[in-house]
């Protein structure tokens, strides 16, 4: 057993060489919200607020979409924060830590890293093993630096042990979810596969929580996301459930483990499925192969945008007694006796998902750019390809993806404001259309910019993400008033996108963004054409 572990401690030192980066980012970024987010909730929530965000929380929607609420008698600032954003930090780190081990696992088997590494004196074990250190490290020091942060803050009823409670649960969920990556990564020979399937597991997951949540508490505790919820921190602040969740993650460990060990090298226990013996007419052409390949992660995406925009949708029948019992509730959703409540809330809404579904139209256009890296576009630019072309196939099907992603959005809502309002004429189908598809132009320009670092900077194209982390930022805690200046959502294009129906619609500024996105664009498709290949 020792020798399939030799020279892990060296493997462990290239992955976190080859991770400064991209985990420094993801650490930065999920550090912001969650410790730039405590005192908002702390300080600018008053018992009136948070009693009635309380009472919300008890509607089962809130409830499938959010989990149980817990300390609702005595509703303190540490509790409603927990209850508003332990899940979706988990899911989060959870995505994180899936494309940590799989990056590090079945991604460097495929592209025959791992092959040349075990040519060395390596064990047969080291490379699972070093990702899944490397995962311990990421993980410890995210639970580290959370607590801290949060304890740091000094916000009543969220005190050093609570907030080291909250990093530790965080960071032992993710770590379990970089387990199921690992696990995912010995069944399947393809890391796209993999990856799919452990967002599918996530998915599942959350499924599993919601339908406990709503009917049976064994079903919740089955699930790691509705386990950790069961920590109840900030109220009782249990540990049990952290340590019973570091046990099955060892346990899906030691499966990764025992599989890894009595699979061949780039194989997986299930085959890839063979594909067609002759290619169908569709993969005649360079724009045919690119929809082939992003297809399924587009429509998936889409109908997760869908899902998403119906939970929120499921809300509106209670918004009006939950807006209007808070001014400061009314301070964020805003006031105009001209539309309902429910409308000035549905544009709030609709400005968070756009902004999540901004995400499905980064990840098309960024697809082009892991072809070249892994050297699957020379295949098909050795053939009588333009590379302008080729790069324009990806943008259009990115402009396609972010059409789609909107009209889910108001599709999702519309569906259920139907099922729930008394009156849901005020929410139109060609009403909800209208204030998503405003965002396009914004969403565009991210793409511009995106298309301009593939052409010009293709080594730093993963700074979009990180201006796509600044710009979630300035718009999701710039809405808490008095929390952020004004202008800071100037810096990003969705700061310039009306907020129907209070803000007309300027028809100006639109048709600026929409050129200054062709810009980027042409700029972008420009030195694409001119550059070589970067690997």
């Amino acid at each position: 057993m020792r020798g399939n572990f030799e020279n892990t401690g060296k493997l462990v030192r290239l992955i976190l060489r080859r991770e400064r980066v991209m985990s420094a980012v993801w650490l930065a970024v999920l550090l912001l919200f969650m410790v730039g987010l405590a005192p908002a909730l702390g300080s600018l929530f008053d018992d009136a607020a948070r009693a009635a965000y309380a009472e919300t929380l008890k509607n089962p929607a809130m409830i499938a979409l959010m989990g149980p609420v817990y300390g609702s008698d005595n509703y303190t600032a540490g509790a409603m924060y927990s209850n508003a954003m332990l899940l979706w930090v988990i899911i989060a780190v959870a995505v994180m830590n899936i494309l940590l081990a799989i990056r590090h696992t079945r991604a460097d088997e495929e592209r025959g890293r791992t092959e040349i590494v075990r040519s060395a004196p390596t064990g047969r074990l080291a490379n699972l093993n070093a990702a899944m250190i490397t995962a311990v490290i990421v993980n410890s020091a995210l639970a580290l630096l959370t607590g801290l942060g949060i304890a740091v803050m000094g916000i009543d009823s969220m005190g050093f042990t609570d907030s080291m409670l909250y990093g530790v649960a965080v960071g032992v969920s993710g770590l379990f979810f970089a387990a199921v990556a690992a696990l995912f990564s010995q069944v399947f020979a393809s890391a796209r596969t993999a990856v799919m399937f452990s967002l599918a597991a996530l998915g599942l997951f959350y499924l599993m929580r919601a339908a406990g949540d709503m009917s049976s508490e064994a079903l919740s505790l089955i699930s790691p996301m509705g386990l950790i919820q069961r920590a109840q921190i900030y109220v009782e602040n249990y540990w049990w459930p952290v340590l019973v969740l570091l046990l099955e993650t060892s346990a899906v460990v030691a499966v990764a483990y025992t599989l890894n060990a009595r699979r061949d090298m780039g194989q997986g226990f299930i085959s890839a499925k063979p594909g067609r013996r002759e290619a169908s007419s569709s993969l005649r052409s360079a724009f045919g192969l690119t929809f082939r390949l992003s297809q399924n992660t587009i429509a998936l995406c889409s109908l997760g945008i869908f899902l998403l925009g119906a939970s929120y949708g499921a809300i509106l029948g209670d918004i009006e007694s939950f807006v209007t019992s808070s001014d400061w509730y009314m301070q964020i959703v805003g006031t105009d006796p001209n539309y309902t409540t429910a409308q000035m809330f549905v544009s709030m809404v609709i400005s968070l998902t756009s902004l999540m579904a901004l995400a499905v139209v980064l990840i098309t256009i960024l697809k082009l750019r892991s072809e070249e890296r892994d050297g699957y576009a020379e295949h098909v630019l050795s053939r009588a390809v333009s590379r302008r072309r080729y790069l324009l196939g990806y943008v259009v099907l990115a402009l396609v993806a972010s059409v789609l992603v909107q009209c889910a959005i108001a599709v999702g809502l519309y569906a259920s404001a139907v099922a729930v309002l008394p009156d849901p004429g005020t929410l139109t189908l060609g009403y909800l259309m209208k204030a998503t598809l405003v965002y396009l132009p914004a969403m565009w320009v991210m793409l511009g910019a995106a298309v301009l670092l593939i052409g010009l900077a293709p080594k730093a194209t993963a700074a979009i993400w990180g201006y796509y982390g600044f710009t979630f930022f300035a718009i999701f805690i710039g809405r808490l008033p008095n929390l952020l200046p004004g202008w800071l959502d100037r810096i990003t294009p969705f700061g310039y996108v009306p907020q129907l129906p209070v803000d007309h619609v300027n028809l100006a500024m639109l048709a600026a963004l929409t050129s200054l996105a062709a810009v980027l664009v042409v700029g972008g498709v420009v030195f694409y054409g001119k550059r070589d290949a970067v690997t």
